[in-house]
């Protein structure tokens, strides 16, 4: 079974707690009576709240990448610099693309003078058909190439797609780059994401839309959040699921890579009896069962695990309220031992 490491009980949790040394021992005393130790057990209702550590990740990370190859001459922005849709980020070398562009330029110049000289000739029918058939072939072609030519010239820049902060720059001044390249990468950190580990035992008590505080430990200051993502695929090596609360970022002050601590209240379907790992026993047939003390002798209760919460163990039997639960001196107990309490 494994442990539910960050569930605590809260709201309609009634605990009875008894302080008692781990240092007792369990032997019988002058008077035949074993000497034990007891707890009372927690009712659990199913209202739990836990904590988590999560770090904070972007909304959305895109890598951007420029659009022709080249050799990057200048960056414009810097990491963690605010830029605006449509900004130039940076340049690639674009002295060839412009003597294209000039030289498109001018083709265009010529076929449109040439076209203006002989539209009076079309016009009073003197200029053979295919001829002006050529001659606005040749303006199309013209204004094609230099929309062409236009375009390399953009393309050596490397524009914002949307508002947002520098995250890295993988580029610098001198360095050749292909449309490929990731030269720079951009976040969207207006709503930012707190992405928490959550072990296979807690994971269906999270819900979409299910609130959640997030402490900022850096900022030392506290947010609302609300249950975005829940992984499906655990991490092979922790066991655990991914989930991301989302949080609302308006000031821009939470970044990317900042611990948090999380605080979730859950709902849990499970009830039953909260109590110590030592209470349990089990027996010659590998039934589980526990000791309490009634009347001064030890009564034994069978009972059925249900899970491990906060250290604790989720049972459930034909328990007494408030009954005194045995926790140490077990070995040597049966059913109808006269028992004395010594916490």
């Amino acid at each position: 079974m494994n442990t539910l490491n960050h569930l605590t009980i809260a709201g309609m949790l009634v605990l009875a707690s008894c302080t008692h040394s781990e240092k007792t021992t369990s032997v019988a005393d002058s008077n035949g009576k074993v000497n034990v130790e007891t707890e009372q057990g927690t009712i659990y209702s199913g209202l739990v709240q836990s904590n988590y550590s999560g770090v904070v990740e972007a909304q959305k990370t895109t890598a951007l990448s420029f659009a022709t190859m080249g050799t990057v001459t200048e960056i414009f922005v810097e990491e963690g610099q605010e830029v605006r849709k449509g900004q130039v980020l940076a340049k690639v070398d674009a002295s060839t693309a412009q003597n294209a562009y000039q030289a498109a330029l001018a083709k265009q110049q010529q076929a449109e003078d040439a076209y203006n000289r002989l539209k009076p000739m079309k016009e009073n029918g003197t200029l053979p058909e295919i001829k002006w058939v050529e001659v606005e072939t040749g303006v199309t072609q013209a204004k094609v190439a230099v929309a062409i030519a236009q375009k390399n010239v953009n393309d050596a820049n490397l524009y914002a797609p949307a508002s947002g902060v520098i995250g890295k720059k993988y580029v610098q001044p001198g360095m050749n780059v292909v449309p490929t390249t990731t030269a720079i990468e951009l976040l969207n950190i207006q709503t930012v994401y707190v992405k928490i580990p959550v072990s296979e035992n807690e994971i269906s008590l999270f819900k979409k839309g299910e609130s959640a505080n997030v402490s900022i430990t850096a900022l030392n200051k506290s947010v609302a959040g609300m249950v975005k993502e829940i992984g499906v695929s655990a991490n092979i090596l922790s066991h655990t699921y991914p989930v991301k609360i989302e949080v609302q970022n308006t000031e821009g002050d939470i970044k990317p890579g900042m611990i948090c601590s999380v605080e979730a209240k859950l709902k849990d379907n499970r009830s039953g009896l909260l109590v110590s790992n030592k209470a349990l026993q089990k027996d010659t047939n590998g039934e589980q069962f526990i000791y309490i003390e009634k009347n001064g002798q030890a009564e034994k209760i069978s009972v059925q695990t249900i899970a491990l919460i906060d250290n604790k163990v989720l049972i459930r039997g034909d328990i007494p309220q408030n009954a005194n639960i045995i926790i140490s001196g077990q070995q040597k107990l049966s059913s109808g031992k006269s028992v004395k309490i010594i916490n």
